[in-house]
């Protein structure tokens, strides 16, 4: 279950952070239409508002030079007006609405007879769109527009330089909702009641905007099919973009999720959220089979399952954290174990010390927590053998917390560092046979025949000796001949929750 939901979380992310990358493009890419149909628009209109107002301003002009005919004089001054424009090509003289001469033309043999503008705006100006013309013997298509006797020309070329993309557009006349279609494709414009309008769906993207002062408007329009075909390029790279990012999430994801997983980060957790607890193993008197104490061990569980100690207790020392975790749990099991009220002045509890604990005299501050003080029994101390047991301040050390009235014990002793004539420079109480020795008892080894001279030398030292991995009758049998007094082991009991030691205890205790 654990590796499935660790797949599921890494694909998940993946396949999130793939879809997040493919929206954020496809905005992206909305983005840029909608920006694109803005300009589109603001340029028609920025331009054609220059030539209306240009015109305009044109024909005011002409209107007040007085000119009544085609004479040289007034063609003259019809030609300074198409020079003092930029966006007029030509000028015409109407009168009675026929066109009888031009800047260009000069006087028409016959005057021609103006047909119907395509729409009349409501400042009282006319407008031709798409007039084929003759300008220099050069034909054009061009709008007209004309106000009273005359009309300027602007040829098409003009609105050349406009772009629209790959828009659908068209430009409207725009009087009091009454739209007039003027150049583009039909029926692209809509919502006439609106001056600036814009519309995004799963279809298209639409946006249009009206001039205020010429009533007319240009509206743009985008099909999303369009869009595919012709930005093609931009949406493969999109999604293989989105795919490599999906993939880096994954790998990221995974990365995360293994450092999440990794034993440090439990164990840091496990220290900060309470994920360790403790059990404790029964200590008995050989002669009497009388539990007299127990020790406490830690041990690990959080939501990814359990750690046993040969894997979590040389992490505890590599990432430096051996007091915290050994005043979590002497802590916790001293509280316990009081609250529990079972506990007699002789019952012995005993801890494992990190020997770095020692050296650095962590241990100094165990006086003075509450939870010593106020247990009622008795407090060990067991320090392991891989410490430098000759180290004068390990000996200063230990002295020192003898004298605070704790109790120490060498721990699995025979595998370290330490001899048994080290030992008379310590006034510790105990020696614990490692339980590899005791092991072999039966089998006659050379191991199991230096357990007696073990024994031996530790009662010279007054030292009283605890026996580990007891297991059967005949190794309790031989250790207590040999004048062992403890001993430990799955014969006498297993690690075990606080209340089945506690019930354990109250019941060797009560019985004798």
């Amino acid at each position: 279950m654990q590796i499935f939901t660790h797949r599921a979380i890494v694909i998940s992310s993946g396949l999130i952070a793939c879809s997040l990358m493919a929206y954020i493009a496809l905005m992206l890419l909305s983005a840029e239409i909608t920006e694109n149909q803005r300009r589109y628009a603001n340029d028609t209109l920025n331009l054609t508002q220059s030539v209306i107002h240009d015109s305009l301003h044109a024909l005011d002009d002409l209107a007040n030079l007085d000119i009544q005919d085609c004479s040289q004089s007034a063609l003259t001054k019809m030609r300074q007006t198409v020079f003092l424009s930029h966006f007029i090509r030509d000028v015409g003289y109407v009168k009675d609405n026929k066109l009888h001469c031009t800047t260009t033309g000069g006087l028409l043999k016959e005057p021609i007879k103006l047909e119907p503008p395509t729409f009349t705006t409501s400042l009282g100006f006319d407008v031709w769109l798409n007039q084929q013309l003759v300008i220099f013997d050069n034909m054009h298509s061009g709008v007209v527009i004309r106000k009273g006797d005359f009309n300027v020309v602007i040829d098409n070329s003009t609105f050349a330089k406009l772009e629209y993309g790959e828009n659908q557009w068209e430009i409207v006349s725009n009087t009091n909702n009454n739209v007039t279609h003027l150049s583009g494709t039909l029926g692209v414009f809509n919502h006439s009641e609106l001056i600036s309008y814009e519309e995004i769906t799963d279809d298209y993207h639409y946006f249009h905007n009206c001039s205020e002062n010429y009533n007319f408007c240009i509206a743009l329009s985008m099909y999303n099919y369009t869009l595919i075909k012709n930005k093609t390029g931009f949406l493969i790279f999109s999604i293989l973009l989105s795919l490599a990012f999906g993939v880096i999430a994954s790998i990221c994801s995974e990365s995360l999720f293994k450092r999440h997983n990794s034993i440090n980060a439990r164990l840091r957790r496990g220290i900060r959220k309470g994920y360790f607890y403790y059990q404790i193993q029964p200590l008995v008197d050989l002669k009497t089979k009388r539990i007299i104490g127990g020790e406490v061990l830690a041990r690990f569980k959080d939501p990814l399952g359990e750690l046993y100690p040969d894997q979590f207790i040389s992490e505890i020392r590599a990432l430096k954290l051996t007091w915290p975790f050994t005043l979590m749990i002497i802590k916790n099991a001293l509280n316990d174990l009081q609250s529990s009220g079972a506990i007699q002045s002789d019952c012995k509890i005993s801890f494992n010390i990190f020997p770095n604990d020692v050296e650095n005299n962590n241990i100094e501050e165990l006086g003075r927590l509450d939870e010593v003080v106020n247990f009622s029994g008795n407090i060990t101390l067991e320090i392991t053998e891989d410490l430098q047991l000759d180290s004068l301040i390990a000996n200063q050390n230990i002295n020192a917390a003898i004298q605070q009235g704790f109790e120490v014990a060498i721990d699995d002793f025979g595998t370290g560092y330490s001899n048994l004539a080290q030992l008379k420079s310590f006034r510790c109480q105990y020696l614990k046979i490692d339980k590899s020795f005791v092991f072999d008892l039966e089998a006659g080894s050379i191991r199991s025949s230096l357990v007696p001279h073990m024994v031996d030398i530790a009662h010279k030292s007054n030292l009283r000796v605890i026996a580990e991995g007891i297991e059967n009758s005949l190794q309790s049998k031989v250790l207590e001949e040999l004048g062992v007094e403890y001993g430990q082991g799955w014969m006498f009991g297993k690690p075990m929750p606080l209340a089945l030691f506690v019930k354990a205890y109250q019941h060797t205790n009560n019985s004798e």
